[in-house]
């Protein structure tokens, strides 16, 4: 009896040993992030900013382009990244002070036209080391609306553009309904000094065009698409054309004189839907009698040539 009693206090202490253990190292896990956490902080700012295509690193993640997930790596990685990549007196340096947007043309082929106004802190660029600077714009195309990226690779060739990109779905013969959006990104290059010597700022203008898929029935015989405001870019560095050792600044409208009040949108033909029976009937009936044409036509030329071969012989 008196071993048992002896035992009781030491399984007490170690049944008390075992919770204390057992609630520090749940106390621990919560406190630790996760290696998986600094990952994603060592990427967001190692991956997006120093690519060549600011686009690329989302497409390699999220592999479709959606407005809501573009805007998260776009605010959460890009930002991030470009405000830890640069100091604190440069960030401020490049400012978006202008945007206006149209869209030109007729018909399914258009241009969609943007012209860019950037202003600069004469005080913070006198202290920057930047020799070689770029804009990079970033237009993602409505749903129903592509880019051909060997035309603009050819309007790249004659010197308008810096560099342009076309990301997302590369497919130009899928229509609407079975295709994914595509995004065109564009690079322009300046100088920081030619930048400083512009009393008004810098003034950027690119034309992209831009093709209508083939969309689905509607009732009203149009399908509108919408084009949204383009993401806004700045890459600088000591070296030109050196992605490792640049500096990225994510430019915002915020404050900037917008010249476009009303959104940009675009009514694509699409057939009226009620019209589809009707015409899927004569498009049937057409295409019958086209091929009894053909036969009937055939029949009578080989019997024509029978004819002949029997009076030849």
């Amino acid at each position: 009896m008196e071993d048992r009693r002896r035992g009781r206090p030491g399984i007490c202490l170690g049944l008390g040993m075992l919770m204390i253990a057992f609630a520090s190292s749940a106390t621990s896990e919560e406190e630790t992030p996760s290696l998986d956490d600094y990952s994603t902080a060592s990427d967001a700012c190692t991956v997006p900013c120093r690519e060549k295509w600011v686009a690329k690193a989302y497409f390699d993640k999220y592999g479709s382009l959606e407005d809501a997930a573009f805007e998260h790596y776009r605010d959460a990685e890009l930002t991030r990244c470009s405000y830890e990549m640069q100091p604190c007196d440069l960030r401020d340096v490049f400012k978006l002070s202008d945007l206006d947007r149209r869209l030109t043309g007729d018909g399914s082929h258009r241009s969609l036209f943007t012209s860019i106004r950037i202003s600069v802190d004469e005080e913070l660029a006198a202290k920057s080391p930047f020799r070689f600077c770029e804009v990079v714009l970033v237009e993602r195309l409505p749903s129903g609306v592509f880019a051909d990226p060997f035309e603009l690779q050819h309007i790249r060739d004659r010197g308008v553009y810096g560099e342009v990109a076309v990301l997302g779905d590369a497919n130009l013969e899928l229509p609407s309904f079975l295709s994914n959006r595509t995004l065109v990104e564009v690079h322009m290059f300046f100088s920081p000094n030619n930048l400083l010597e512009q009393m008004n700022g810098l003034e950027i203008k690119v034309e992209v065009p831009v093709h209508a898929r083939y969309q689905a029935l509607d009732g009203s015989g149009y399908s509108a698409v919408q084009f949204g405001e383009p993401d806004v870019f700045a890459r600088c560095s000591m070296e030109q054309r050196s992605s490792n050792q640049s500096h990225f600044f994510v430019l915002t409208s915020n404050g900037a004189a917008i010249s476009y009040k009303n959104p940009i949108v675009w009514k694509i033909p699409s057939g009226i839907e009620t019209h589809a029976g009707f015409v899927s009937v004569v498009t049937f009936l057409s295409a019958s009698l086209s091929a009894l044409v053909i036969i009937v036509a055939s029949v009578f030329h080989s019997g024509i040539k029978l004819h002949k071969n029997v009076k030849t012989s």
